[in-house]
């Protein structure tokens, strides 16, 4: 690349998942660009300075650690008590008489949790709903545009996408190593005009991947590693993704870009790489800082 972001997050965050994937291990420049770390300032900057600023804030307040003893309560009361608790703007997707896929606000559920982050809590919550009704849907959460939480079903979650441009020059460009130079005898040279040349061996080709080659990799890579089963080339309806130059064109809800590259507003230490399987992908954790002393 011919330009780097200052102090961007994301670019540490997608390093670190570049690091799991593993097999795009050729380029020097994964270090400091990761497989999806790759976006210049214009890429980046898809959100403005207060909407980053009040989806940091809804983190933060979710970050808050809470001590919750309940069995068989009611969703929609435990969802409530975060709300109270956290003072969060959490927009709950529920089944009702518009709605016709959501979450059942009357479902039961028991947890007992001591100082854990509210957003480790939302998620566990929307793990039990969604294995209790078991109506062949995946819940999750993810911001909307104004820095409110959603939570419900993926396929709902999916109705709400934004394009992100990622650039990924640099990790279709290979550097070609020359591992195959002639070798030199002095010796063989002689000394008169008869002799043979000091050289021998070489001059096999180099064989080098495509950029095509490569970027279709990284794109089986990409696909295959964050919410594998939510891609159109999958059958999901949950993201879609185009090449354009040197860059991929990606169509997605806001979880699993979150999932690719993590989030610039939030620090680059509060990212992580989980796997699952074949699964790779960026999990955002909580500020240690909102714990109480």
């Amino acid at each position: 690349m011919t330009h780097t972001p200052r102090n961007n997050p994301r670019i540490t965050a997608c390093s670190m998942l570049a690091a799991a994937l593993g097999s795009l291990s050729a380029p020097a420049v994964i270090s400091t660009t990761g497989v999806l770390g790759f976006l210049a300032d214009e890429t980046t900057a898809s959100t403005n300075q207060s909407e980053s600023q009040e989806k940091a804030n809804t983190l933060r307040q979710m970050s808050k650690p809470i001590t919750l003893d309940v069995e068989d309560q009611p969703l929609e009361d435990i969802i409530n008590f975060l709300i109270d608790v956290t003072e969060a703007q959490i927009e709950p997707i529920y089944l009702d008489g518009i709605a016709s896929t959501g979450m059942d606000p009357d479902t039961l559920l028991s947890l007992r949790v001591t100082n854990v982050p509210a957003i480790t809590v939302l998620e566990r919550v929307l793990k039990k709903a969604e294995r209790i009704e078991a109506i062949g849907e995946e819940y999750t959460w993810q911001f909307t545009d104004i820095g409110s939480i959603e939570c419900g079903p993926k396929t709902v979650l999916n109705e709400n996408q934004r394009i992100e441009l990622y650039d990924i020059a640099d990790l279709i460009m290979v550097v070609p190593d020359f591992d195959n130079a002639p070798q030199f005898n002095i010796q063989s040279s002689g000394g008169s005009s008869g002799g043979q040349s000091p050289f021998s061996g070489g001059g096999t080709q180099i064989q080098i991947e495509s950029s095509a080659d490569r970027s279709q990799r990284i794109i089986d890579l990409l696909e295959s590693s964050v919410e594998p089963d939510q891609w159109a080339n999958a059958g999901g309806d949950g993201a879609s993704l185009t090449v354009y130059g040197t860059s991929l064109v990606i169509n997605a809800p806001d979880y699993i870009h979150r999932q690719i590259v993590g989030y610039d507003f939030w620090p680059a230490r509060l990212h992580t790489v989980r796997a699952k399987g074949d699964q790779r992908w960026i999990q955002v954790k909580p500020d240690p800082a909102m714990r109480k002393p």
